[in-house]
């Protein structure tokens, strides 16, 4: 114990050096009162009831972006990220097969290639998870 007591001082140093200040500058060491404690929690409880409502972006849209790269393998995991969030978020896979199809026009066969098979895997795992659910 005996290593641990001049951090202790340097920490009672600190403390006490706070509340002089503090009592120099007018503030009193009576602590939060009820009134102000009842204001903290109203607020509290209002900010949680009342969330922000901000524009949402879907993650895939991010992933999207990386579709413009010239990177073979860069734009091949994005086009799996994509086809993996399809697969499993029902409410993107359209609008994510959209993307993946406008994406799938450019001037390299591999990558139309690509997309060509991973849309059809997209078809094929939606069609069997609809199948295997019924």
């Amino acid at each position: 114990m005996r290593q641990f007591s001049p951090q202790f001082e340097i920490i009672n140093k600190i403390k006490s050096i706070v509340k002089k200040t503090g009592n120099l500058l007018g503030a009193t060491n009576q602590g939060i009162t009820s009134a102000i404690a009842r204001k903290i929690q109203r607020t509290a409880y209002e900010v949680s009831r009342h969330k922000e409502k901000d524009a949402y972006t879907p993650p895939y849209l991010w992933i999207a972006e990386e579709l413009q790269s010239k990177d073979i393998q860069i734009f091949k995991a994005a086009v799996s990220y994509l086809a993996n969030i399809a697969v499993n978020e029902h409410k993107y896979t359209q609008e994510i097969i959209t993307i993946l199809k406008h994406n799938g026009n450019s001037d390299i066969i591999e990558k139309d290639e690509y997309i060509r098979n991973k849309v059809q895997w997209i078809k094929n795992m939606v069609q069997q998870k609809k199948e295997n659910n019924l």
